[in-house]
């Protein structure tokens, strides 16, 4: 029986999108959720939690901002604020549930946090419609669900 399941999002609407399925199935099976939110390491792009605005035409979204080597405090605090702001929606629907924001490389830090925390099924968005080939690469809610051995729960999100 499923009795923890990681919830990993990047502060986008689109990740977001996983929230109210993962809340359902850990409602129903009573097993706990763990979220994660990956800050990238230098250079990438992360959406900022604060600054949502609808997707734009190429796969971003506005708002994003570039992350540097050490991510300032202020951007940390907003990324903890918007865990804890999914933490309280899990915790409305009677599920036991916390969260945490690190920093490294997203699909290396789902899969050790899976694996640290002994998630028993991972629940993600994907913004990719439903084509899983391994042809097609860079979607990182496919690199987990390639690489892990848990069950992956992807919502897709077009």
């Amino acid at each position: 029986m499923f009795k923890r399941m990681l919830v990993p999002i990047d502060g986008s609407h689109s990740s977001a999108a996983v929230v109210p399925y993962a809340a359902e199935l850990a409602r129903r099976l009573e097993c706990r959720v763990d979220i994660l939110l990956v800050e990238p390491t230098s250079g990438a792009q992360l959406p900022h939690p604060e600054h949502h605005r609808p997707v734009n035409k190429r796969d971003g979204e506005f708002g994003a901002l570039v992350v540097g080597t050490s991510t300032p405090n202020h951007i940390r605090e907003a990324n903890e604020r918007y865990v804890q702001r999914h933490v309280e929606e899990f915790e409305a629907l009677n599920v036991e549930a916390s969260g945490s924001v690190v920093c490294g490389d997203p699909v290396e830090e789902i899969l050790r946090a899976a694996l640290d925390l002994r998630s028993d099924a991972i629940a993600m968005t994907t913004r990719k419609l439903a084509n899983y080939s391994r042809k097609e690469t860079g979607s990182i809610a496919e690199e987990v669900l390639w690489r892990s051995k848990l069950p992956v729960l992807l919502v897709a999100r077009g």
